[in-house]
């Protein structure tokens, strides 16, 4: 009977050395675990704040760009040469061809060419 009870022992303590080492593993796991999760945390919280100032600073741009471009309209209209353009362009809205506009506004084939492309894919995007 003793035999039984120190090989019953035996196994109690070991299935017990082997209890504590897997808690104490579990427990380290558990530690880095957690020591990741807060990397990632603050990786995402700096992520999430360059977003937002990335967001705000495109925003800008686009206010800068469209300022512009109200700017960049409104002295091409005021310029007395492109108010040629501008009868050039409503003529090829009309359907008038290059050699029209060469010959009526004194364009260049290549101002033409353009005036025309323009026209047309100006009329491609109301389509759309």
């Amino acid at each position: 009977m003793e035999i039984v009870a120190v090989v019953a022992l035996v196994v109690s303590l070991l299935a017990l050395g082997v209890a504590i080492y897997l808690y104490l593993q579990g427990r380290r796991w558990m530690l880095e675990a957690e020591a990741n999760q807060r990397v990632l945390q603050a990786d995402m919280r700096a992520l999430a704040s360059s977003a937002v100032g990335v967001g705000e600073r495109v925003r800008e741009l686009e206010q800068r760009l469209r300022l512009l471009a109200d700017r960049q309209e409104q002295q091409a209209l005021s310029e007395p040469a492109s108010q040629s353009y501008q009868q050039a362009r409503k003529l090829a809205q009309r359907g008038a061809d290059t050699e029209e506009l060469v010959e009526i506004y004194g364009l260049t084939q290549g101002e033409a060419e353009l005036i025309a492309m323009l026209n047309r894919m100006e009329r491609e995007e109301g389509t759309k």
